[in-house]
């Protein structure tokens, strides 16, 4: 479907060969499982369960949020989620600051800034780690004179790997927009190291047709660098532990089942509290003007007897216990917090963390989910941000040479302890590490490091202006005001 009308025309080739038949099946096959599973993770992530309620549950739990469609959970699918992605916070964005690299750094820093990443980035882990993938996007814009770097819907996005590389040799973006004024139109851009064709069809269509963006005049748009050599793939994937695989996988993947069986057994609870959670009375032989359908307090149950000659009899049923639905329940959120290595103290509603070695341990798996993910996704970043350097090269002024990789600084992952994490920075500037080091290990980005070093050169610039004053007033006589 997304190629076969492209195929019948693109560089002459028909649809009838074999090895575009292939790359259009290949696409259609990866888009619909992709979106399969991308939505069944974003539902989850958002509370969106299936769950069914009986009649006499919705007459009480309809809260009127979903028109109609009621929906009885308990979401602990964010928890998992946001556990993990909010432990993955980059607080700086450089090289090592010493010799020629210096510029290129800062601009890396500015150019962060000026897309204003440290919203994105937390955008693009998140969705990475709720639904397996995550996609950026680097070009030029031409209006702003800069590098613009965008997220893209895993949704939109299919990569083709290369099998003995293991990058990405092409990547189509297949998505639907409504111009202004103008019919809708489904959109696919195929991006090639050296080239980005995009298609076009309209409603009426029924082949995809050449497009150009206002602005461009060939087609397909030329993606070299100044030396006339193919730039690269401008789309880079963020994928949460992909095991080898072309895409990541959800951290919900394995706790979907276990939140279902959860609400299934809240819904149960409802229903013990409602029907069984109080005393009921009982009448037996005994003509009574009240109803028994409704399993409300204050109701009785009217039944008949087989001994005819009975008498009428008044009882009551004790309350169930709903002790076994409750204990099922810390026992399923104990087996969702084991199986996503999610602290258990983060979904309870009371009480608060454990502290010392008892968090430590506690947090184990989590820090080290977290350590594995700013490794992985750290140097997706520092992919973006050296083809970034790339496009900024082509397209506008020089800013510098990358002499080294740029580094990723993040903001620690553990829960910490204030008196504890200020003693160690004490003992780390004792051994020598650098004042703006233990700045970024205390969660300052690099902005924040660069006016607090003006702040300090503007102090030590007063006090010596002081002192030279001083010096002045010394040697003309005048000391404190005074003459000697």
């Amino acid at each position: 479907m997304v190629l076969q009308a492209v195929e019948v025309f693109v560089n002459g080739l028909s649809f009838g060969d074999p090895n575009m038949v292939a790359l259009n099946d290949w696409l259609q096959k990866m888009e619909a499982e992709r979106r399969a599973d991308y939505a069944l993770f974003r539902r989850y992530y958002g509370g969106d369960h299936p769950t069914e309620l009986t009649d006499r549950l919705k007459k009480f739990l309809n809260s009127g949020l979903n028109s109609g469609d009621l929906k009885f959970r308990d979401n602990f699918m964010e928890v998992v989620v946001d556990a993990l992605a909010e432990r993955l916070m980059v607080t700086s964005f450089g090289t090592n600051e010493d010799g020629d690299s210096k510029p290129v750094a800062e601009w890396a820093w500015n150019t962060w800034q000026a897309n204003r990443m440290d919203e994105t980035h937390s955008i693009v882990h998140t969705e990475s780690v709720m639904v397996g993938d995550s996609y950026v996007l680097v070009d030029w814009d031409p209006q702003e004179g800069r590098v613009f770097i965008t997220h893209q819907l895993p949704e939109t996005i299919i990569p083709h790997y290369n099998e003995a590389t293991r990058r990405i040799d092409m990547a189509s973006k297949k998505w639907v927009e409504r111009p202004i004024g103008e019919d809708m139109l489904t959109r696919l851009n195929l991006y090639y190291p050296d080239r980005i064709e995009k298609y076009a069809v309209g409603p009426k269509d029924t082949v995809w047709q050449k497009h150009r963006d206002p602005g461009e005049e060939g087609w397909p748009q030329p993606w070299l660098d100044k030396a006339g050599q193919p730039m690269g793939v401008n789309i880079f994937h963020f994928r949460n532990k992909p095991a080898g695989s072309d895409f990541g996988q959800s951290e919900l993947r394995n706790a979907i089942h276990i939140q279902d069986l959860l609400n299934k057994t809240l819904i149960d609870l409802a229903m013990i509290n409602d029907n069984a959670g109080f005393g009921r009375a009982y009448v037996v032989d005994m003509n009574l003007d009240r109803t028994a359908v409704d399993m409300i307090p204050g109701a009785f149950w009217s039944m008949k007897s087989d001994d005819e000659g009975g008498t009428s009899k008044v009882g009551t049923i004790p309350a169930d216990s709903p002790e076994g639905a409750l204990k099922t329940m810390d026992a399923l959120v104990q087996h969702i917090a084991g199986t996503t290595r999610t602290p258990q103290y983060l979904f309870q509603l009371m009480g608060g963390a454990p502290s010392g070695e008892a968090l430590k341990t506690a947090e184990s798996g989590l820090i080290a989910k977290a350590k594995d993910r700013q490794v992985r996704f750290g140097n997706g970043w520092e992919d973006v941000m050296a083809f970034a350097l790339k496009v900024q090269e082509t397209f506008g002024q020089s800013v510098g040479e990358l002499t080294e990789r740029f580094e990723v600084g993040w903001d620690d992952p553990n829960t910490r302890n204030e008196v504890a994490f200020l003693e160690s920075l004490e003992k780390k500037a004792a051994l020598g590490v650098s004042q703006e080091q233990l700045w970024r290990e205390m969660g300052y980005d690099q902005e924040q490091i660069d006016r607090m070093l003006e702040d300090q050169t503007a102090t030590k610039v007063r006090d010596a202006n002081v002192g030279a004053e001083i010096l002045r007033g010394f040697t003309a006589g005048n000391i404190e005001g005074g003459t000697p």
